[in-house]
């Protein structure tokens, strides 16, 4: 009768199972190139290129664009899975797709610095990126906190809804109802604050507060 043979390695002189380096080394190693990765496409490259910050799919798709002419919102969403996936990227706030702000990982900026010579800096800890998503969400909400913003670089005075709504309308064209209701969700959040009334005239003058500063800086860096 033939002998079965043993499908055990061998052990060697030490006791210990003979493990050969050569054939073992690929399937045990679980080092990825991230960096030529991120390069192999141009639309994972264009995506990789502008997460410089926390920012909404949405936002990613316009801006990858540039580089990425073809690309659509469905392809971002695919995207950040797979970067999700290999431990680049991950979602910063909220379970839904729309509003959800999305980051590198530390693993992800060292690939994109590598890959792009892009330097990345982890999210600011001072900002409530909750805040931020929630104003991202809003077109009115973010064009509000900006146009006060331009006025207060070189203004203390505070800002009635009616001067908040002609500071944006030559760009972007919007009611004052609207421009109200943004100024009261932005109130109600303490993003910006009421310092008084207008003399004269009807009508609450606002100022940005600290978190509505802190969102800003990170809208126009």
């Amino acid at each position: 009768m033939c002998q079965k043979h043993s499908e055990e390695p061998a052990p060697n002189e030490s006791g210990a199972s003979f493990i050969n380096p050569a054939v073992m080394t690929k399937p045990m190693s679980h080092t990825r190139d991230d960096t030529a990765w991120l390069q192999n496409g141009s639309q994972r490259a264009a995506v990789a290129r502008v997460l410089r910050k926390p920012m909404t799919a949405v936002e990613i798709c316009e801006a990858a664009r540039q580089w990425a002419p073809r690309l659509q919102l469905r392809d971002v969403w695919f995207l950040l899975r797979q970067m999700q996936d290999k431990g680049l990227a991950l979602p910063l706030t909220g379970r839904c797709n729309y509003g959800r702000l999305h980051a590198l990982t530390d693993a992800g900026r060292r690939a994109v610095q590598t890959a792009f010579g892009v330097s990345i800096a982890s999210p600011s800890k001072s900002v409530d990126w909750k805040l931020y998503s929630w104003v991202v969400r809003s077109r009115n909400r973010k064009r509000v906190l900006l146009g006060m913003a331009r006025v207060e670089a070189h203004s203390s005075d505070g800002l009635t809804a009616s001067q908040i709504r002609n500071q944006i309308h030559a760009q972007y064209p919007v009611g004052l109802n609207h421009v109200l209701q943004a100024v009261r969700e932005l109130a109600g959040k303490k993003l910006i604050t009421c310092v008084g009334t207008a003399r004269g005239r009807v009508g609450k003058l606002y100022r940005l507060g600290k978190s509505g500063n802190e969102i800003v800086r990170e809208l126009t860096s």
